[in-house]
């Protein structure tokens, strides 16, 4: 298993304002993955148990062919499936480039939720902003 350098993790909006020492913990959470482009990420209606964070590369979320979201350094995705009552996943999200991915699973989610409660809640506050983006591309797939 190879994991991130902390310092890797100085750029990720959603750890911000994390020390050095609480970086070098996280990143001990974390596995590094290669994807080349073109390659489903994660499936819609899967079971969700990691959550992944761009390092380099480009991707986007999609729900029935409808892009959602264009996915790029420093974002995360797969983190609604730990909040989901069904832990699903709720959209595909597909590599545009190669990408190089920080993948965390659920237990030590569980751990960066004890541990840094304010990561966890700024995962929950883009978890209320994809919702809504997922329930208006459902209501209107033109969106």
């Amino acid at each position: 298993m190879q994991t991130p350098d902390p310092g890797r993790l100085h750029a990720v909006p959603l750890f911000e304002g994390l020390s050095d020492d609480q970086l070098r913990r996280l990143a001990g959470w974390l596995e590094v993955e290669e994807h080349d482009a073109g390659q489903t990420l994660v499936k819609a209606a899967s079971h969700g148990y990691s959550f992944y964070i761009i390092d380099s590369g480009r991707a986007r979320a999609e729900l029935a062919g409808t892009a959602l979201e264009e996915l790029g350094p420093g974002s995360v995705f797969g983190e609604m499936s730990f909040f989901a009552p069904n832990s699903r996943r709720t959209a595909n999200v597909v590599a545009e480039t190669p990408i190089v991915l920080f993948q965390m699973f659920g237990t030590h989610f569980r751990e960066m939720e004890m541990e840094f409660p304010e990561v966890a809640d700024r995962l929950r506050g883009l978890l209320d902003e994809r919702a809504q983006r997922e329930a208006a591309a459902q209501a209107d797939p033109s969106v």
